[in-house]
């Protein structure tokens, strides 16, 4: 455990908003995307400097807030970290300790139905920089499920693919 908790310290911060009850340190949220966060002016400092579906630690907190629109609740300007995630990767580059670019693997049928999310991440896009935190466990022929980070800031065009994922999940 104390391991893991350094590697978190680790990982990629910034500065976000969260609802009170969320904002004291060490507390871990996922981000949740409303219809009106995409067109709300505090978007890209609120969760469009976060990926979606992806686990985040707030490390401190600061003294100012601002009114979410979307939830008419008061929000709190916290520092956080990005928690490592998960993703499937091709053999040759599920190597711990390996900084690479993502690439989608050619997940099957089987395996696409056990690790949709996984298979298809709508929280990394084709070519960002992950780095390999350790295998997890094998898939398939030459797939591992892999635990990752990554080391840039995401692209806020991944709520609006997280958005249609989540729709589709909700319809039968």
């Amino acid at each position: 455990m104390q391991e893991q908790e350094r590697r978190w310290e680790m990982g990629r911060k910034t500065i976000s908003m969260v609802t009170e009850s969320f904002a004291s340190k060490g507390s871990i949220f996922q981000p949740m995307l409303s219809s009106k966060c995409i067109g709300c002016e505090n978007f890209s400092v609120c969760i469009g400097a976060l990926r979606p579906l992806v686990s985040y630690r707030v490390v401190s907190t600061r003294n100012h807030y601002n009114v979410c629109p979307a939830l008419a609740e008061r929000m709190q300007v916290v520092e956080v970290e990005e928690l490592p995630f998960q993703v499937i990767l091709e053999a040759q580059v599920a190597i711990p300790g390996a900084s690479v670019r993502y690439t989608r693997p050619s997940c099957g049928e089987d395996i696409k139905k056990q690790y949709p999310l996984e298979c298809n991440p709508v929280y990394l896009e084709e070519g960002e920089k992950i780095n390999v935190i350790k295998r997890v466990a094998k898939v398939g022929e030459n797939l591992y499920l892999c635990e990752v980070e990554a080391t840039a800031p995401p692209s806020p065009r991944l709520w609006i693919l997280a958005k249609h994922f989540l729709a589709q999940r909700k319809t039968p």
